[in-house]
This record gives structure tokens, C-alpha cells and sequence, in this order.
């Protein structure tokens, strides 16, 4: 047992590049010195020192290796962010001693593996065991970890795997089980894998580990990032050389897919390398979220799984928000592309998803850019119909709607079949809901009023409006996908159409303003009256179109509304409050609720 330290890493790191800095002055230094020395021959005073330069670049090069590996060792034995100093008691005396016992340690296991392949019984593998259990407590020590793996070779390391797997496992031929992987932890595999985190992570595997990843088999590889954590560096090669690996690669390819089980609870331990790795390999997130990816795995436990990983890598506040809303965007377009698998097609649907589940809940801080997009589709699109039909006063799409970086990029077509891919799942579809009415809520709009004489009120009301019109649209293309009775979906589409009213007579003069118990009242009679007409269109009992459904049910909101305030003695509103109240209690659904009625069939 080596001696007890406590070390300030962030202070040792400084030091060791302040001595890096001595180093180099020194290499500079010394050539031209030693060249006007020789030139002066016996005039030169000061021939010593040359001796004293040489002396100080190699003190200040041991030290910073003696330095960096009790660092390295101490973040092993201590993995915390906190700052300040850490204290732990290194394995070893020193870098030298940890190297020599490795080498000691790696021969009695090669040693232990060569008696084995002559006997290939359970008691031969028992001894190989018995040798790795020297590594216990010493390959946090990434000087001795790295001199291990020197000396045991990367085609011994995968030997070590293979014939534990073989020996321990036999039955899990694409990848460990659970219960596999749990034994495989407290065993030889993962002492190893423990070993390859230490050595690799600090930077000490030499050249003959490069082509590890490109040339182990997946069940391997899985194993190594499943059993301990890895670096972020390795995960990521091993994840983006994995999915691009055809399935005929694995010996047994119709096996149940564990290692996309594995890959992806690894990625759920690091969600910080998930969420890089969705923006800058879109590719290979594109085959972890693949619908057939998931359907045909074979472990029912890959979708909850890759779930863990995604609630990890985007969940708000997670990370730094421009990279979280680049793993986002990627999402969206991966679930919601116009070629996705999520929605139609041979796969079938996904009425009880995880995923959706997951993704759902941490949507809240995208909202607004998703609502954003829509509002600004809808107002160029009426733009660029009033140029065709020749208007001699189109009208311009407001600038305040228009989404900003990285938004700006995303179509709105793909965010609406990602709330349809969601909204398979009944339970991603309540949460959605209400989280788009946590949305409309939060924006406050009776703090300004439309006909106020200042334009920033008006336009800020409107701007509200059309946000609001813009996630509720959302909802409404997203639910043609849900798996719901009709019934059911009569219910919820009533309830999104009242979703405006909630703030809808906020903007009137106190005065005018409905009470908690009244307004209550009439939305519950709005909303079967809502039902009703929705309920008739899909149950084929009114000639109507969709378009004429929907355009009843616009008037019927805005209708009951104003006889309400009518009947509670307040005078009639003008015509231009009659309109605008009419957009914001739609919230400016009726193209997005026609298309809602067209798709559901009546």
C-alpha cells in the first residue's frame, strides 16, 4: 500500500503547465547555449551551466510524470467534480513499483490462460479467475493499469473476455444478459474493463490499442463500456463504429440484440456523451432511434433503455443549452422526418413507448421554439397565398415570430409528425397537452390587449396569439396519429380547442372579465356542445365537411363566449373586439383543426 496524499488537482494541473513552460524555455535555451560555449572554448566563465540546464529540464520532467500520475491515480480513487483538494491513499509507492507489479500480475494470468487452453474445464477458468484477483484494488492506478494491458496485449484481452464469456455466459451470444453483465462486474471482465478505463482515460495505451475498436467483436466492446465507465472519447468510437456495423457482422445476428441494449445503458451512465453524441453523430443516433431498430432488437428492455439515456441527455438544464437544443433538434428530425418509421408504414405503432414518455416530459423549454416555427409557417404561407391571388397588400409575416438559431433550421412539418410520433402513447399525449397549456398559461396575455394605442401592447398580444395558435396546431396535427376511440378523441380535441378560452377574456376590462365559478360552467357546456358536433362528423351523422365542422365549432366557441358576457349584463363588444376575440379563443387553429378532422375520417 502506497502512502496517503492529498493533492489540489486543479493546482497540480497549473503546476505541471507552468513547468511544461520551464521545459520549453529551456529546450530553446540550451542549443544556442551549448553553440556559444563550444565557440569560446576555455573563455567561457560559466561551463557548469550547461550541466545545471540539463539537470533542471530533467527535474522538472520527472516531477511533472511523478505529479500527473498520483493525479491521474487520485481521480480514479476520488471520481468528484468538487473542487479543492482530494485525499485518498495510492496502491503504490510509486510509478516504477505499480509497472513492475503489473508486469508480474499480467504474466501469472497469461500463465494461468495458457493452463486453461489445455484443459478448457470450468476448474482451469477458476484459476485464470484466481489470478485476476490480484487486480483488485490496484487498476485504479493508471500507470499500473496501462503497464497490464502492455503486457497481457490487446488479442490476450479479448481472449480473457471471450473465454469467460464462453465459460460463464454461453447462452448470450450477442451481447451480456443482465444478469450476465452483473456477474461479469464482480469478475475477471470487470477488473479488465476497470484496468482499460484507467490506462486509456489518461492518455496511456500505446499505438497497438488503436484498432481495438475497429477490430473487436461488438459482444466485447459492449462489455467494455457496460461494466465501468469509459471516456467520452472511447464511447463515442465504439457507439459510432457499432451502429455502422451490419447485422450479419455478429456471429449470431438473429440472436435478441443486447449489444444495442448495452450500448445504450452505457450511453444512459454517461449522459453527457449522449447528448455531444446526438449532435455531432446524427447518423448513428438515427440508427438507436430507427423504428426498426427498436422493434426488431429482440429485448424489450432496449426501449426503456434508450429512454434513460434521452431523459439523461435532454432534460432542462442539462449541460450547455445551445448543445442540448442541437441533441434536440436532431431528435426531432430523426423521430418527425418526412422518411421516419415512427408513423406509418409495416412496423406497427408505439401506443406504449418509453421513449415518447421520455421525451415528452422534458419538451417544456422547446416549446416555444416549436411554437414559433409553426406561427411563422402559418404567416408565410398566408403571405405567399396573397402574392399568388395578387393582393395589393399581403400580408408580411411579423419578424417577431421568426425562430432563432439552431431553430431556424428545422422544418415545421417534421415538428408536427414528432408530436405525432408521441403521441401514439396516450400517457406522451397527456403530458404534451399539458405542457403546451402550461405554455399559453405562462405567456401572461392579459398583460397586453390588442386595441391598446400603443403598437408594442397590440403587437405583443398578437404575437402571443399566434404562438399560442402554433403549439395548439401542433397538438392537433399530432393527435391524427393517436391510438384513441372516438370517444376519447372527441374528448381531448374539445378540451385543445377550449385551451385559448382559459385566457381568452383576460384581455377585456376587469369589468368584462368572466368569474372562476361562471367561466368553469361555461367551459363544461362549451365542451360537450364541442363533443357533440366532433362526435357526429366521425361518427358519419352530418353531411358536413371537415372545413364546415370546423368552422361551426370556431363560431360556437366565439358564440358562446360573447353571449355569456351579454347575459351577464355587460355591453356588446365592437366588431374589431368581436374578431380578435375570435382569434385568440381559437388560438387561430381552423387550418390545423380542418387537416385534425380530414385525417381522423368522418
Amino acid at each position: 500500500m502506497g502512502e496517503f496524499v492529498g493533492i489540489d488537482p486543479l493546482g497540480a494541473d497549473k503546476l505541471i503547465r507552468q513547468m511544461e513552460k520551464g521545459k520549453d524555455i529551456l529546450g530553446r535555451t540550451r542549443p544556442g547555449l551549448e553553440a556559444a560555449i563550444s565557440d569560446a572554448g576555455a573563455d567561457w566563465a560559466g561551463r557548469g551551466g550547461v550541466t545545471a540546464m540539463h539537470r533542471t529540464w530533467a527535474f522538472f520532467h520527472e516531477s511533472q510524470q511523478d505529479l500527473k500520475w498520483r493525479i491521474d491515480t487520485l481521480k480514479r480513487l476520488v471520481p468528484t467534480q468538487q473542487k479543492g483538494i482530494l485525499t485518498a491513499t495510492l496502491p503504490f509507492d510509486s510509478r516504477t513499483e505499480a509497472e513492475q507489479t503489473a508486469k508480474k500480475d499480467a504474466a501469472t494470468i497469461l500463465g494461468a490462460l495458457k493452463r486453461h487452453d489445455e484443459f478448457l474445464t470450468r476448474e482451469s477458468w477458476t484459476q485464470v479467475e484466481k489470478a485476476a484477483e490480484a487486480l483488485k484494488g490496484r487498476v485504479d492506478d493508471p500507470a499500473y493499469a496501462a503497464a497490464l494491458l502492455s503486457a497481457l496485449g490487446p488479442k490476450a484481452l479479448q481472449k480473457l473476455f471471450r473465454d469467460w464469456m464462453n465459460t460463464q455466459a454461453p447462452g448470450d451470444r450477442r451481447g451480456l444478459s443482465t444478469a450476465a453483465g452483473e456477474r461479469a462486474r464482480d469478475g475477471s471482465p470487470g477488473l479488465l474493463a476497470k484496468a482499460f478505463a484507467s490506462a486509456e482515460g489518461s492518455g496511456r495505451l500505446g499505438p497497438e490499442w488503436k484498432e481495438l475498436v475497429e477490430t473487436a467483436p461488438s459482444d466485447i466492446l459492449t462489455a467494455l463500456v457496460t461494466l465501468t465507465p469509459q471516456s467520452s472519447t472511447f464511447l463515442t468510437r465504439v457507439a459510432t463504429n457499432l451502429l455502422n456495423r451490419p447485422p450479419s457482422s455478429d456471429s449470431f445476428p438473429t440472436d435478441p440484440n443486447r449489444n444495442l441494449y448495452n450500448l445504450a445503458k452505457a450511453f444512459a451512465a454517461s449522459p453527457e456523451v449522449f447528448q455531444r453524441f446526438l449532435v455531432e453523430h446524427p447518423k448513428e443516433g438515427a440508427t438507436l432511434l430507427d423504428a426498426y431498430t427498436i422493434k426488431s432488437s429482440g429485448v424489450p428492455a432496449y426501449q426503456e433503455a434508450l429512454a434513460q439515456a434521452l431523459d439523461g441527455a435532454l432534460k432542462p438544464g442539462f449541460g450547455a443549452d445551445d448543445v442540448r437544443e442541437r441533441a434536440w433538434l436532431n431528435v426531432i428530425n430523426i423521430v418527425g422526418g418526412k422518411d421516419s418509421s415512427w408513423l406509418g408504414g409495416g412496423l406497427g405503432t408505439f401506443p406504449d413507448s418509453p421513449i415518447s414518455r421520455a421525451l415528452a416530459r422534458n419538451m417544456g423549454p422547446i416549446l416555444d421554439a416549436l411554437a414559433r416555427g409553426e406561427a411563422d409557417k402559418r404567416a408565410r404561407d398566408a403571405y405567399k397565398q396573397a402574392v399568388a391571388d395578387k393582393a395589393l397588400h399581403p400580408p408580411l409575416p411579423p419578424p417577431y415570430l421568426a425562430a432563432r438559431a439552431p431553430w431556424n433550421t428545422l422544418d415545421p412539418a417534421s415538428s408536427a409528425r414528432f408530436f405525432g410520433a408521441l403521441m401514439q402513447d396516450r400517457t406522451a399525449a397527456d403530458i404534451l397537452t399539458k405542457s403546451a397549456r402550461e405554455y399559453i398559461e405562462s405567456m401572461d396575455m392579459g398583460q397586453f390587449s390588442p386595441s391598446a394605442r400603443d403598437s408594442y401592447s397590440s403587437a405583443a398580444f398578437y404575437n402571443y396569439a399566434a404562438r399560442a395558435g402554433g403549439i395548439s396546431s401542433l397538438l392537433m396535427s399530432g393527435s391524427t396519429y393517436a391510438e384513441w376511440s372516438d370517444d376519447e378523441y372527441a374528448d381531448w380535441l374539445a378540451g385543445t380547442i377550449l385551451m385559448p378560452v382559459d385566457y381568452a377574456d383576460q384581455f377585456l376590462p376587469p369589468v368584462g372579465r368572466i368569474a372562476g365559478t361562471g367561466k368553469a360552467k361555461l367551459l363544461d357546456e362549451m365542451k360537450e356542445r364541442l363533443k357533440k358536433i366532433i362526435t357526429d362528423y366521425l361518427d358519419a351523422k352530418t353531411p358536413d365537411e371537415a372545413g364546415d365542422v370546423a368552422s361551426r365549432l370556431t363560431n360556437l366557441q366565439v358564440d358562446v363566449m360573447i353571449e355569456s358576457l351579454e347575459a351577464a349584463g355587460h355591453g356588446p363588444l365592437s366588431s374589431d373586439e368581436h374578431a380578435t376575440l375570435r382569434d385568440a379563443a381559437m388560438g387561430r387553429l381552423a387550418g390545423a383543426l380542418t387537416n385534425a378532422l380530414v385525417l381522423r375520417g368522418g
